[in-house]
């Protein structure tokens, strides 16, 4: 176990300290470990191998394989491979986190997007070939524009109003 022990921090690329301060423990229990005085407990050998994703059979016997994959390892693996930025990770993770009709509803969604997608551009050229500059101009200034507001009184209430003003100072 001791070259085993030594192995993994080789490859982690950590001095001893390093390595006892990832485990929570001194650097003379790592020393100890690796020249073979002592046996790691059980405890310490469980922190190696959540810490360094290590197979627990690999450390204590040598049966292979050497490493284990979690989702975590997994994940990033494939953030590698595809390049994945934040949002790509975070998509992916999330969808895989999901239950198995969650999936299906999310995958209903995204085929219902794609095949809409072509009628949707095809729509958006063809309003844009059919507008002339006016048109846009026109349209955009509309957009901008701010909406009438709504009063209570009607343009005849006003005018009955503006009477009924006008007799009472003419009184």
């Amino acid at each position: 176990m001791k070259n085993r022990i030594k192995e993994i921090r080789k490859k982690a690329n950590l001095t001893q300290q390093e390595f006892a301060n990832r485990l929570g423990i001194k650097r003379g229990a790592i020393a100890n470990y690796e020249l073979g005085r002592n046996i790691p407990i059980d405890a310490v050998i469980s922190l190696i191998c959540r810490e360094f994703e290590v197979n627990e059979d690999w450390l204590r016997n040598g049966i292979e394989p050497k490493y284990i994959k979690t989702p975590s390892s997994t994940m990033e693996q494939l953030k590698k491979e595809f390049n994945l930025d934040e949002f790509g990770y975070n998509l992916v993770y999330e969808y895989l986190k999901l239950d198995q009709n969650q999936r299906d509803a999310v995958r209903k969604f995204l085929y219902d997007v794609i095949e809409k997608e072509p009628d949707i551009q095809q729509e958006n050229n063809t309003s844009q070939e059919a507008c002339s500059v006016e048109e846009a101009e026109a349209a955009y200034i509309k957009s901008r524009s701010k909406p009438a507001r709504k009063t209570a009184q009607s343009a005849l209430n006003t005018t009955e109003e503006s009477v009924k003003l006008k007799d009472a100072v003419n009184q």
